[in-house]
């Protein structure tokens, strides 16, 4: 580099005096000091001028390394390292003349424009300026997303609490033992701890709605009005709409139910915590659990319908095909179909209750263990 450099300029509406303020968060992210953010500020708000930042112009300054040393308050030695620090981050040149002297030439008109500076020069930090802005703009972005992520988990935290129920604030605890997300830095984690402090409020939340019994009495051949689509697709949280909590109890084998008297809790939370039991003893995981209970999946309603189906499946026939070999296989691809909007679960209810049941002959009839007490971890 020349000591005669010149640059581009700076992006319009930017002003020399609030462009280091605009980057700064740029500058921290390369690994610059909080000193070399200083000089940079003052070089830029005191040691240069107007004319020096337009197109095509050499922008930079001579003082003397002992009279920034004073302006800044520090030592010479200081002023050294900072330097050689903007230098290595290629955002000034420093060009002194042979004696280690500064100095530098300006016109004698009236704009007194720099022809020549044998000391610092800004050109490399002005050719980078749309650079360092989007670099700033990217990290303000991800902060404020960062930020927005712990103000939702704070108001998730609020409702769990609201529901006034000790298992919900334990699974809450369990996820975010201190309740706070201070220490927590990363995006990705803060926002599967938002996802999974969500489930469990969804878990444990009691729709008014979806506890309503149906007057047409509990048959599953009422009508229902057919959409455009090919099939029956509702979303997770229209289950309630179309299947009542007594006609899924009704279309339960009598182990599930058996459970459900156990919880003496005729709710859609009771049906739940019930469906969580018997897919453990199914064989189904609690990541399988609370994948099929997600929002983006099923969601606690119809997990705990399918879990109903898979298990009254159990006690077909032998000769039937749609006797479950797997219920885990079973939950994964109707998650997965609920994902892509398939799930005609309407249809599966009607198929279902088609089937005979023998309860005592199937030898793959399983029965809840009557002091298993354990809630589901969602």
């Amino acid at each position: 580099m020349s000591a005669t450099l010149s640059h581009c300029g700076l992006p319009a509406g930017i002003e020399r005096s609030k462009f280091i303020g605009r980057i700064k968060l740029a500058l921290k992210a390369r690994g610059l000091k909080t000193s070399a953010i200083v000089y940079l500020s003052k070089a830029f708000d005191n040691w240069t001028r107007d004319q020096d930042y337009e197109p095509g112009r050499i922008c930079g300054f001579w003082h003397q390394v002992s009279g920034l040393a004073e302006e800044m308050t520090c030592t010479e030695r200081t002023v050294h390292s900072i330097e050689r620090d903007l230098v290595d981050a290629e955002l000034i040149s420093r060009h002194p003349k042979a004696n280690g002297r500064r100095d530098g030439l300006r016109d004698s008109g009236g704009e007194k424009t720099l022809r020549k500076v044998f000391g610092i020069n800004l050109a490399p930090i002005i050719e980078q300026a749309a650079e360092l802005l989007a670099e700033a703009e990217a990290i303000r972005l991800h902060k404020d997303a960062i930020e927005s992520c712990r103000s939702e988990i704070r108001e998730i935290n609020r409702q769990i609490r609201q529901l006034d129920c000790p298992e919900a604030l334990h699974e809450a605890h369990s996820i975010l033992p201190e309740g706070r997300t201070v220490a927590v830095k990363n995006l990705v984690a803060l926002q599967q701890i938002r996802d999974a402090l969500s489930a469990v409020e969804e878990a444990f939340k009691t729709d008014p709605r979806s506890e309503e019994i149906s007057d047409s009495g509990e048959d599953f051949d009422i009508p229902i009005v057919q959409t455009k689509q090919p099939k029956f697709l509702y979303q997770p949280c229209a289950v309630s709409e179309h299947v009542t909590i007594q006609q899924a109890i009704t279309l339960a084998a009598e182990p599930f139910r058996e459970c459900l008297e156990m919880y003496g809790d005729y709710t859609w939370r009771g049906v739940t915590n019930a469906a969580y039991e018997i897919a453990r003893e199914m064989g189904i995981d609690d990541r399988s659990w609370a994948a099929a209970c997600s929002r983006a999946a099923l969601g606690p309603e119809r997990a705990a319908i399918c879990i109903i189906l898979i298990h009254r499946n159990l006690y077909f026939s032998k000769d039937e095909k749609h006797v479950p070999r797997s219920p885990a296989a079973c939950l994964g691809g109707m998650a997965k179909k609920a994902r892509n909007g398939t799930l005609n679960l309407i249809g599966f209810i009607h198929a279902v209750r088609k089937q005979p049941m023998e309860w005592a002959k199937n030898s793959q009839c399983l029965t809840v263990k009557s002091s298993s007490r354990m809630r589901p971890t969602i």
